[in-house]
């Protein structure tokens, strides 16, 4: 299963879906709630929660087991929140989480949490992810911008799972979390702060920090961002094989 990131679609992974298909894998790329639709300025997606993240991912494990002998998971941002979500709470085989968005750049995480909380009971804003180019922002198949309480409800979804690390170790035979030292769009802290905590609980699990990849959040989408096919795909193929 491959997880796309927040205001994405499925395209996002389909070179990489692709690649794996063609070594004998069976790929399923589930779209996100409210994701995907024609309308890039869609509001629904104003919607989201963090149950239907949650849903989200344990629907699409129940479905997977059903395509082959095992089930690894892959995503990246939000959909990286969702591998962990499985690998802490459900029997996949391997979790990879790729720039898992725990945390808004900017705010440490126990501040950045009250903000989030603060931006879940203002009302709903669109808000621009580029507000220099605004609906000009590519790919012409991702949202072009996002919603204020998504946004929080997306924190609210990692939070879930550093609830569920502070009672049991991750459930999966194997995981990985990536981290791009140069990340623009999220807070690696609170991914180093879970993988600490799981190293503390024995789990068998991978911390990967790349520092080679530049200042670029999607770094699976080659539309965007070329150097995926070369620099990116061989490690996660590797690390989807621990």
């Amino acid at each position: 299963m491959l997880f796309h990131g927040l205001t994405n679609c499925p395209q996002q992974f389909d070179e990489f879906a692709r690649l794996l298909h063609a070594r004998g894998e069976n790929v399923y790329v589930p779209r996100l709630p409210y994701h995907g639709e024609k309308d890039r300025l869609t509001r629904s997606i104003g919607n989201l929660t963090a149950r239907d993240i949650e849903r989200a991912a344990t629907d699409a494990a129940r479905l997977a087991a059903g395509l082959g002998e095992r089930v690894n998971v892959l995503g990246i941002s939000v959909g990286a929140t969702m591998a962990l979500w499985l690998a802490q709470t459900r029997g996949v085989e391997n979790a990879v989480a790729v720039a898992p968005f725990l945390m808004v750049p900017f705010a440490p995480h126990v501040p950045g949490t009250w903000l989030m909380r603060l931006l879940a009971a203002l009302p709903n804003r669109f808000m621009w992810w580029d507000p220099r180019i605004k609906e000009a922002m590519r790919p012409d198949y991702a949202y072009p911008g996002f919603w204020t309480r998504a946004l929080a409800e997306c924190v609210f979804a990692g939070n879930a799972i550093f609830a569920a690390a502070a009672r049991t170790p991750p459930v999966a035979a194997h995981a990985a979390i990536v981290i791009n030292a140069d990340d623009p769009a999220v807070n690696n802290a609170p991914a180093r702060r879970l993988a600490a905590r799981w190293r503390r609980q024995r789990a068998s699990f991978a911390l990967a920090v790349w520092d080679d990849v530049g200042k670029v959040h999607d770094v699976v989408d080659p539309s965007t961002y070329p150097a995926a096919r070369t620099l990116v795909y061989p490690r996660l193929a590797a690390l989807l094989e621990p």
